[in-house]
């Protein structure tokens, strides 16, 4: 269950080619060789959209999760949606309608019935099949290669890791905040974090991030002016310990504050490039089958622009679009187009506007290498 500071497991479903198993982890049981499992690399875990349920793995051992496939993303490889829920999926692959009658269900509360049973069997049952369908259709394709590069991402350690002081950076509402408003939303959030770990709540139900915001830009220590605020759900006490940390963070010195992140406004010409270089993407997945979800999204799209015109500065990462399959396909694609060894021109068919991409010297169109 999500609704705690800390993700509780509620119950373990798991599936083999011959049997389902249902665990209680409120039961005294030693769940420690599950999660063994799922670190050992010679063991193959198969899940849907599983990111939270694989963070668990490293919060029991401290070790990172091995030879991980998700169904959920290998569906984007086959000519599928990414994301796409279960149900969906297993209907696509397996033309089998679940029904998914208990999505709301409080699973902390026993007994559990016969229905929420069936519901917590129903999620792990048909995976394995799905997996095998999945994977067959990959083989076709020619794209296990893909597949597999890309959740290899289940193996790296920084996936499952919290987000520190880069939460100040995220929160929607701070990129015009300087100096001192700063400040205070970085004491909030550490007020908040504090708060909800004590109530075993959710932070962002202890105090919504734009009433956060909003505090933040008041700059009121007055409890009357922060109760004033529509949408405050909290007793007087925590309150009152609110205002404290306005307090405190409006009285570090200047040089205390945090850096101001800088602007990154988007030229109107990088506008116009991003906005090409999106259409041809998608274009191309829909051409050879693939989840533009998975395959880009416009910061990568951007970085890769910019690489190609000012130049990568020194430290940065790598430009995810030309690394690895992807590079070996739009990745390509999009460099040939920004060089100006490919032209791009749209045209209707059947009523609808296509984009096609050629050689520059080339009419015909200019053979995209994709499987």
């Amino acid at each position: 269950m999500e609704d705690r500071f800390e993700p509780e497991v509620c119950l373990i479903q798991l599936a083999s080619q011959e049997t389902v198993a249902l665990i209680d982890p409120f039961l005294t049981l030693d769940l420690a060789p599950i999660w063994e499992l799922v670190a050992d690399p010679q063991v193959e875990t198969v899940v849907h959209a599983g990111k939270e349920d694989l963070a668990l793995c490293v919060q029991h051992t401290g070790r990172i999760p091995q030879n991980i496939f998700d169904v959920q993303v290998a569906a984007g490889f086959v000519g599928l949606d990414y994301p796409l829920s279960l149900q969906k999926l297993i209907q696509s692959t397996l033309h089998l309608r679940l029904h998914k009658a208990k999505t709301l269900t409080d699973w902390r509360r026993r007994p559990l019935s016969e229905s929420q049973l069936q519901y917590g069997a129903d999620d792990v049952a048909h995976l394995l099949e799905v997996r095998g369908k999945l994977m067959s259709r990959l083989e076709r394709r020619g794209r296990v290669d893909w597949a597999m590069e890309e959740m290899k991402r289940f193996e790296v350690e920084s996936l499952y890791s919290r987000v520190g002081e880069d939460k100040l950076r995220r929160l929607k509402g701070t990129a015009s905040m300087k100096g001192q408003q700063l400040a205070v939303v970085r004491e909030l959030l550490r007020w908040r974090d504090e708060l909800a770990e004590e109530l075993n709540r959710p932070a962002r139900v202890v105090l919504k991030d734009h009433l956060l915001v909003e505090i933040a830009r008041l700059g009121s220590t007055s409890s009357s002016d922060i109760r004033d605020l529509r949408g405050l759900n909290m007793n007087d006490r925590n309150v009152r310990a609110l205002g404290q940390a306005v307090g405190s963070a409006m009285a570090l010195p200047p040089d205390q504050w945090p850096e101001p992140k800088p602007r990154e406004a988007e030229p109107p010409r990088e506008e116009v490039l991003i906005a090409l270089a999106t259409a041809v993407i998608r274009s191309y997945c829909l051409d050879y089958g693939l989840a533009y979800s998975l395959v880009a999204k416009k910061s990568s799209i951007q970085d890769l622009i910019r690489h190609r015109s000012v130049g990568r500065p020194e430290g940065a990462g790598p430009v995810e679009l030309l690394v690895g399959w992807r590079a070996a396909t739009v990745g390509a694609l999009l460099d040939d187009v920004l060089a100006g060894r490919r032209t791009v021109r749209v045209e209707s068919v059947n009523g609808h506007p296509v984009v096609h991409v050629t050689d520059a010297n080339d009419d015909q169109d200019g053979g995209l290498s994709a499987c």
